[in-house]
């Protein structure tokens, strides 16, 4: 049988340990410092991300207090605006009735104060007479 012929080992192991360290010290010089290489690249880049993910978190947190500062403000002067807008509305109107009552409906009052105060009379001269 050829695969027991001791002649033939010796050829097989000398041929095994030559491509064995070749493909070692091949492997060795130029794998694995590409290996190491994108293994530290990882490394820096998923640090690199988290610390991003913090700083990004830190952002999103100021510009939400930020906006909501706004929001709140921008509230609180419309609300003051609406506010002021009422009184000053309320003012008018009520100087508007005032002087309308004042200048145009004086007469007609007058005039139904005195039809009024006649019909009252009227009325208490029939229940004396």
């Amino acid at each position: 049988m050829p695969q027991f012929d001791i002649i033939t080992f010796f050829t097989q192991i000398f041929w095994l340990t030559i491509i064995f360290f070749g493909f070692y010290f091949v492997s060795l010089d130029s794998l694995l410092p590409r290996i190491a290489a994108v293994l530290k690249s990882r490394r820096k880049k998923l640090a690199q991300g988290s610390l991003g993910v913090s700083n990004l978190t830190e952002e999103q947190g100021s510009v939400k207090s930020f906006r909501d500062l706004s929001v709140e403000s921008s509230a609180n002067n419309s609300k003051a605006s609406v506010s002021f807008m009422i009184a000053s509305g309320n003012k008018w109107l009520l100087s508007s009735i005032l002087g309308f009552n004042n200048s145009k409906m004086e007469a007609s009052q007058n005039f139904y104060v005195k039809l009024f105060g006649n019909a009252i009379l009227a009325t208490r001269r029939n229940k004396i007479s």
